[in-house]
C-alpha cells in the first residue's frame, strides 16, 4: 500500500518542477519588449490602490509595484500570479516594526480570502512591503525583476541566465517533506493535538528554512531551498499543512465534547 502511494506520489507531484526552466522571453500575455500592457497595468495599480484604502493604514503608499515570475524569465502559464507590492514605510505605520508587519500581513490576508481576481488568467495576490526590506532584497538578489506601476518604468529589469534547476535535488529535498506530510496527514485522529501540533511546527520550519536559506545564499530566487519551497507550495503540500493545522485545531474540541 505504501509502495502504491509512494509511486503515484513521485508520478502526479513533481510536475512542477519543469516550470522552473527559464523562458526567452517575458511573458508575452503582460510584456511587448520591456513595456507592461496598458490595460493590466492600470488593472493592477487600481487593485493596489484599492487593497491599501481597504487596509486604513497611516503610512502614505511610495509605490506599487509588480514583481515574482510575471516580471520575469521563469514564468509558467500554469503557476505564476502577480505579486503586487504596495510600497510603504512600515515606521509610519507604528513605531514598533513587529506590529507594523502584523497589520500589514492581517490586512494582506483578510484581502486575499475575500477576492479571487484574474487578470489575463493569472491570480492577483497582494501585500504591503517596507521600502528598506524592498531595497534589501533587490540588492541582495532575492527579488528579481521589480516594476513600478505608480511611475510605469522598471525599478530593476530583469537578468536572461543560463540557468538550468537540478532536477534530481529539488525531487530528492522535496519528497522527504512530502513523505513527513503525508505520514502526518495519516495519523491527525491518532495523536493529542499538541504533539500533533508541534510536529506539524517542525515541518513547517523545515519548509520556511529551505525559502529562507535559499534567498539568503549567492543563487538567492534560484536556489535549491527556494525552488524547493517552490515545488511544495505549487503542488500543494504548504496548503495541506495550513489545512492539518486548522483541522487538528477543531477537532481537539471534538474529542472533548465527546467525552463529557
Amino acid at each position: 500500500m505504501r509502495l502504491e502511494r509512494f509511486y503515484e506520489f513521485v508520478q502526479a507531484d513533481f510536475e512542477a518542477i519543469g516550470s522552473f526552466h527559464m523562458k526567452d522571453e517575458l511573458n508575452p500575455k503582460l510584456w511587448s519588449e520591456d513595456n507592461l500592457d496598458d490595460n493590466v497595468r492600470r488593472d493592477l495599480l487600481k487593485i493596489g490602490n484599492d487593497f491599501y484604502a481597504e487596509a486604513d493604514l497611516n503610512a502614505d503608499v511610495i509605490d506599487v509595484v509588480l514583481c515574482g515570475s510575471l516580471c520575469n524569465y521563469n514564468w509558467s502559464e500554469t503557476y505564476s500570479d502577480y505579486d503586487l507590492h504596495v510600497i510603504v514605510k512600515y515606521s509610519d505605520i507604528d513605531e514598533d516594526p513587529k506590529i507594523a508587519e502584523k497589520l500589514c500581513d492581517l490586512s494582506k490576508k483578510i484581502w486575499n480570502l475575500k477576492h479571487d481576481i484574474k487578470i489575463a488568467g493569472y491570480e492577483v495576490e497582494v501585500m504591503i512591503q517596507d521600502i528598506d526590506d524592498m531595497k534589501s532584497a533587490i540588492d541582495g538578489g532575492r527579488m528579481g525583476g521589480v516594476y513600478s506601476l505608480m511611475k510605469n518604468k522598471w525599478i530593476k529589469k530583469p537578468e536572461k541566465k543560463d540557468f538550468i534547476p537540478d532536477e534530481k535535488l529539488i525531487r530528492s529535498k522535496a519528497e522527504t517533506v512530502m513523505s513527513q506530510i503525508d505520514d502526518l496527514e495519516n495519523c491527525i485522529e491518532e495523536e493529542r493535538y499538541e504533539e500533533f501540533n508541534n510536529k506539524l511546527d517542525a515541518v513547517w520550519k523545515k519548509i520556511k528554512d529551505f525559502r529562507k536559506s535559499g534567498l539568503d545564499s549567492e543563487s538567492g530566487e534560484f536556489s535549491i531551498g527556494n525552488l524547493v519551497f517552490k515545488l511544495l507550495r505549487r503542488n500543494g503540500y504548504t496548503d495541506k499543512v495550513m489545512s492539518m493545522k486548522r483541522s487538528a485545531y477543531d477537532r481537539q474540541f471534538d474529542k472533548k465534547e465527546s467525552q463529557r
